[in-house]
């Protein structure tokens, strides 16, 4: 959920043509993020960003106890640094303590209330946990000053999916495919959110957008399947689905079933 910017290396070989061997040693210890920001630590003892970047580094490779120490470093020397407080907030989290996540969280909003980073962090918090007025909420506010947020539309769709708020859901994910035209999951999501309205000709229109996009989506087929039999009534094209499900997933945990449906269908034509 947090990330650095990238750094842009220059290569090596004109490295060591251009300023000899001493530069060479020198710039060897950008090569790895580790022991860049061990090196500027040791240069800048007293500056919390490198100490952020290195709990950073230890996140992401899940080495959660040594992140939390170089977070708390930074924070020990820069109280208000709300990344520091928002990265400690995602160690938490990656390790499933939603409880001292959303006091990280909030503690980084307190100090800048724009941090969308942090609201975002947040909101997947109240997600996970069921808090779905409060998810809905945070994510409203993200939309509200970035629009073009498409994983926090992504969220709040899904929070309002969750409420029963099918309509809201729909006019996000629509939003999202606005923003990302080529978004096969939005698509899927599309489908089921039509199919709960009982809009089943809509929601047909999107699965097999979702397929044409993610051929081998097995729970696409799947649900294209079951409308083209119960609702739509095609014999011919819900047996070609079943079949592409039993093709992707041979051990499907409704095999059975399908196997099934396969016979009476082809026994059918």
């Amino acid at each position: 959920m947090t990330s650095l910017r990238k750094i842009e290396f220059i290569g090596l070989t004109f490295l060591i043509t251009l300023y000899g061997f001493t530069t060479f040693q020198r710039n060897f210890v950008w090569k790895t993020e580790p022991s860049l920001w061990q090196n500027v630590v040791k240069k800048s003892p007293n500056k919390a960003r490198p100490y952020h970047a290195l709990g950073h580094y230890y996140n992401e490779v899940g080495k959660y106890k040594k992140a939390i120490i170089e977070y708390q470093k930074a924070l020990d020397l820069s109280p208000e640094y709300g990344h520091a407080h928002n990265g400690l907030g995602v160690v938490y989290y990656n390790q499933g303590l939603y409880e001292q996540a959303r006091e990280k969280y909030h503690d980084a909003i307190k100090i800048d209330p724009n941090y969308l980073r942090a609201r975002y962090n947040l909101g997947m918090i109240y997600l996970k946990t069921g808090l779905i007025e409060e998810a809905i909420v945070e994510n409203r506010k993200i939309v509200d000053v970035s629009p073009s947020n498409i994983k926090a539309r992504v969220n709040l769709a899904a929070a309002y999916g969750f409420k029963g708020l099918t309509d809201l859901a729909i006019i996000e994910y629509q939003k999202v495919l606005e923003l990302d035209p080529d978004n096969s999951d939005i698509y899927y999501n599309l489908g089921i959110a039509f199919k709960k309205k009982g809009m089943f000709d809509r929601s047909v229109i999107m699965f097999e957008k979702a397929i044409k996009l993610k051929p081998k989506d097995v729970e696409a087929h799947l649900e294209l399947a079951n409308l083209y039999l119960h609702k739509v009534k095609n014999r011919e094209k819900a047996l070609f689905h079943y079949r592409k499900v039993l093709m992707l997933s041979p051990a499907h945990q409704d095999g059975q079933r399908i196997r099934k449906m396969i016979t009476m269908l082809a026994m059918s034509q």
